[in-house]
């Protein structure tokens, strides 16, 4: 075997060791009952209604749920508005896409809900209520 194919076969072993292990530290993330988390939310927009979602159900805009990075699905998480301190509680049946830096996408009755449909960001307070199943 020639010195350069050893190599490339050597420096992919490698990422690929390097990158599934990080892949795996997401999925292990330890979540209990009360925990707290801040940050931004978005809702998803209306062209999404009847859409399956990452957990395969089909979303709904009138339905209360969100999308989170790596909460289990099943998950009921009370969401509190900091700006005007409206409160929803919303069940996780989706992801965030990789590249969305915010902390929840809810449905547009969240939004509503949680007073922001017009502005279509808020600062949020997150409470997990009960976890769902991993």
């Amino acid at each position: 075997m020639s010195k350069n194919l050893w190599l490339v076969r050597t420096l992919l072993a490698v990422f690929m060791a390097l990158f599934s292990s990080l892949a795996a530290a997401d999925v292990t993330t330890s979540w209990d009952v009360e925990d707290k988390l801040s940050g931004i939310a978005s809702y998803f927009s209306d062209k999404l209604h009847g859409q399956r979602t990452a957990n395969g159900e089909r979303y709904d805009k009138y339905d209360l749920t969100a999308a989170h990075a790596s909460l289990p699905f099943g998950t009921v998480l009370r969401v509190v508005n900091l700006d005007n301190n409206h409160s929803v509680d919303l069940r996780i049946n989706s992801r965030v896409h990789h590249k969305n830096k915010r902390l929840l996408d809810v449905s547009k009755q969240a939004a509503k809900e949680l007073g922001f449909l017009r502005s279509g960001l808020a600062r949020v307070e997150v409470t997990i209520i009960q976890l769902g199943e991993a």
